[in-house]
């Protein structure tokens, strides 16, 4: 199971594939392909046709069960397959695989992800930003008894059991379970809620310089703009890559990337678990 995440941003990819059956083949297609490699660790020698797929898809509001075998789920994914060049510059690829703009962060999400996460509020020192976050929360109804409900499956959807908890100066306490929840179970993020997360938690960095070559800066995530040929204004996530970043923290870093993503160009990010 993982967290599905899409920018909504117009491709010629989406010209010929409507963005729900793109969706339903890269789903189906990892699915089979994971099928294939469990059923090959018993049978090295065993054909696509022979692997049965179980799909989980989405119909008139309801989950409903499909069964099919690996060889027809790559034979339908073909149709997706001959457009894959059409990524190879795309400005929305957050994760460096064709059809990048959709990316996933697996489950059990790491102690270390969460950490890296709720690490970012400012608690003290005046700045205002954790007590607004806190605001927030309370006037929306973030409480994260959602995600404390997915929590009590040990080692499911969390590798840790309890949430982490910022305190901040005036006593009120923030948890990850709150975070969770205002990052992943609102469905839809639109541009501007992109930008007030990446306030909130202090991952947007304006004004990086033009004079230096886009490698040399140490920001995950830099978009840069252009005028005739030349730089004209770049900004970047305020984050930077760590070598001892395990994989969970890493796949939070590119939906953190797509958040910059469609903060700068207008674009809506579906969420989906």
């Amino acid at each position: 199971m993982s967290i599905v995440y899409y920018l909504d941003f117009p491709c010629p990819v989406k010209e010929q594939v409507k963005p729900g059956r793109m969706l339903r083949l890269l789903y189906a297609r990892e699915r089979a392909n994971e099928a294939v490699n469990k059923a090959r660790k018993t049978n090295p020698d065993i054909r696509p046709e022979d692997v049965q797929v179980d799909l989980t898809l989405k119909a008139d509001g309801t989950q409903q069960l499909k069964v099919a075998s690996a060889a027809e789920i790559q034979k339908q994914y073909a149709e997706l397959e001959s457009l894959a060049h059409h990524c190879k510059d795309c400005r929305a690829r957050v994760e460096p695989q064709s059809f990048g703009c959709r990316g996933r962060i697996e489950f059990p999400v790491s102690l270390k992800a969460e950490a890296m996460l709720i690490g970012r509020i400012h608690a003290s020192h005046g700045d205002p930003t954790g007590s607004m976050l806190c605001n927030y929360f309370e006037n929306n109804g973030i409480t994260g008894n959602r995600t404390a409900e997915m929590r009590k499956l040990p080692g499911v959807f969390f590798e840790a059991d309890k949430p982490l908890v910022r305190r901040l100066d005036d006593g009120r306490r923030i948890s990850s379970n709150q975070v969770f929840e205002l990052f992943f179970l609102t469905g839809q993020v639109s541009s501007k809620h992109a930008r007030f997360l990446l306030g909130m938690f202090d991952l947007y960095e304006p004004n990086l310089p033009l004079d230096r070559e886009l490698h040399s800066l140490s920001n995950l995530f830099v978009i840069e703009r252009e005028d005739s040929g030349m730089p004209v204004s770049r900004v970047g996530l305020k984050i930077k890559d760590g070598k001892d970043d395990d994989r969970s923290t890493r796949q939070l870093q590119n939906f953190l990337g797509a958040l910059l993503f469609a903060c700068e160009y207008g674009s809506d990010l579906w969420v989906k678990i």
